[in-house]
Order: C-alpha cells, then structure tokens, then sequence
C-alpha cells in the first residue's frame, strides 16, 4: 500500500467518528429522519451488492406476507418489538454494568443482527448488522437523555426503515397483494 494510500486510509476511522459525533448534536426529530436514511440507503446498498456478488435466492421468508400482512407485522408490530427486545434490554443490561457508549452499541448490534441472518447473508448484514448498528446507536445517544426520546426515535426510524422497504419489495414481486 503506498504511504498516502495508507494515510488516507488511517483517517477512515475519524472521518465515521466525526460524522456521528455530528449526529449526536442533532434534535430528535432530524436525527431520526436523517439516521433513517442514511441506515436505509447503506443497508440496500449492501444487499444489492451482496445479492449481485452472491446471488443465493435465499429469501423464501417473504413468500407468505401479503402487502397488508408485511405493513402491520413488519412496519408496525416488528419495530415496537424489537426496540424493546433487541435495542432497549441489551442496552439496559450494558448500563447496568456501567458498559461503555461503544460497548452498549456493539451489544445491541449483535443480538438484532442474529436473527436477521434467518433471512439470509444479505438480509442479515444489511438490515441485521447495518439496520442493527443504526438503531443500537439511536437508541443509546437517546438513552442517556431519555428512555421514552430513545424508544420513540428508534421505533419510528425502524418503522420509516421498513416502510421505505414495501414499495421495494412490493414492486420486486416479494410481496402479494
């Protein structure tokens, strides 16, 4: 690697600290809305290339969501839930040991990411280690201000998350009518 190859390269870290640093300075509202997007557009992102790299046709968990089915349990019911089960109790078991900002984010990440692999590579690092990440940061800036701000903001990021999904999918023939 060449030295101004590599110097670039070592400012990676602080460019992605920086950046959400940044965010941390943000009201809830453009937080969210903002977070949101950035989440969703890194998360396709990968999916897209993973399921272009490795094209494993893995995704036989959408055969038996309608459109409606996919809008109460995944934009409303699946968001509530798993801020609650997955962002809000490791994030509560973290602090109880007085885990660090990173640890707690880390913490969460992992135990969302786990279940999305059941979806397949992509979906489980798009939306379980990426959708993860987003939403464990979320909740933990939000935390330390408020359980309430960090439950609302996360759940209604996800929410507008898998909401931007439906079309998608709708429109990919994942979903029925």
């Amino acid at each position: 690697m060449s030295p101004s190859l590599f110097r670039s390269a070592s400012r990676i870290p602080d460019f992605v600290a920086r950046h959400f640093r940044n965010y941390r300075q943000r009201s809830p509202w453009s937080f969210c809305w903002r977070i949101t997007v950035e989440g969703f557009l890194l998360a396709f992102g990968l999916i897209l290339l993973i399921d272009t790299v490795f094209p494993l046709d893995d995704r036989d968990d959408m055969e038996d969501f309608s459109l409606k089915g996919f809008l109460v349990s995944v934009v409303f019911v699946g968001p509530i839930v798993e801020t609650l089960l997955l962002q809000s109790l490791p994030i509560f078991i973290c602090r109880l040991f007085r885990a660090s900002f990173p640890v707690q984010v880390l913490a969460s990440t992992v135990v969302f990411a786990l279940p999305h692999f059941a979806s397949g590579i992509g979906v489980g690092i798009g939306a379980g280690v990426v959708g993860g990440f987003y939403s464990a940061f979320t909740y933990a800036h939000w935390r330390e201000s408020s359980r309430w701000t960090a439950f609302w903001v996360t759940t209604v990021s996800h929410m507008l998350h898998n909401g931007l999904t439906l079309p998608i999918l709708f429109f990919g023939g994942e979903l029925q009518t």
